[in-house]
């Protein structure tokens, strides 16, 4: 049986992997997002940007439905999420929250099998279909010499690469991550997005990721969407994006703005406090 491909048939059509309609979220009754637009294209890595307490997570929560809408629509290839079920919902897309917690005793296996969830039916065996799946996840991610470790002995970022490996059991065209890098080195951290890089290039995966390194989101990302208040600041390739007036209005910084002369990306590489 063949899992070289993440994305299944139906999804492969061009077209917004996720659009939202006059989104509105909040908590206790204090809207953070008071309207939000966005289509998010298929087959891109798209990185969200801002300062914190913009509404960042609380926007990549509201697509995946881990947090109540106060208003509008969110849709996820071409389906309604309010309308589907949870299993219907883990089918189409894998969230990955800032810091997943499972039981350290659990094997790499058996966690990446969680994955599998979605699809069991009855008592919840694994079938055949299942097990080969999971290695093949484990497998991708680099993960297969661990499958028998159990996850308290990994290091922060072979535990990231085996979270991933479990939203890629989820055979999920989309995978929605907030701040996959946090707390990670810089070697992790490039590790954790390289893997990202080659799932999106490889695997057809639509990568949709908070990120607050902005170096790393410009260089890792088809398209950045910065926020600002909870609204949209601007969407687009870094080049549109990641701008000196972005990172006055959007971060309060001065920056000095250079292009990377490998991968043509902008880089902020000097900034101070903006004080206009």
């Amino acid at each position: 049986m063949e899992h070289d491909k993440v994305i299944s048939q139906s999804l492969v059509a061009r077209g917004s992997a996720i659009e939202t309609k006059n989104l509105a979220v909040g908590y206790d009754k204090v809207i953070i997002v008071p309207d939000f637009d966005v289509k998010l294209k298929q087959g891109k890595i798209t990185s969200i940007i801002g300062a914190n307490g913009c509404g960042k997570s609380t926007v990549l929560k509201a697509i995946g439905r881990i947090i109540p809408r106060a208003g509008g629509t969110v849709i996820v290839n071409g389906a309604d999420v309010s309308e589907l079920k949870n299993k219907d919902i883990a089918k189409q897309l894998a969230v990955l929250p800032q810091t997943p917690t499972a039981p350290g005793t659990l094997t790499c296996f058996e966690l990446v099998s969680y994955g599998r969830f979605p699809y069991q039916k009855g008592f919840g065996r694994m079938t055949k279909e299942d097990k080969e799946i999971v290695e093949w996840a484990l497998e991708v991610t680099n993960m297969k010499e661990f499958r028998n470790r159990e996850i308290a002995y990994l290091s922060g970022g072979q535990r990231q690469r085996v979270w991933i490996a479990m939203a890629l059991a989820q055979k999920t065209g989309i995978i929605l991550l907030d701040e996959p890098t946090t707390y990670l080195d810089l070697c992790h951290q490039l590790e954790v997005l390289e893997l990202l890089k080659k799932l999106n290039e490889e695997q057809g995966a639509t990568i949709v990721m908070v990120l607050h390194d902005l170096n790393l989101a410009s260089r890792y990302s088809d398209e950045l969407l910065a926020m600002k208040q909870g609204k949209v600041f601007s969407f687009g390739t870094p080049k549109e994006v990641f701008t000196e007036q972005m990172l006055k209005e959007c971060f309060r910084i001065d920056g000095s703005i250079q292009f990377d002369q490998m991968s043509g990306k902008p880089l902020c590489v000097s900034y101070d406090i903006y004080k206009g």
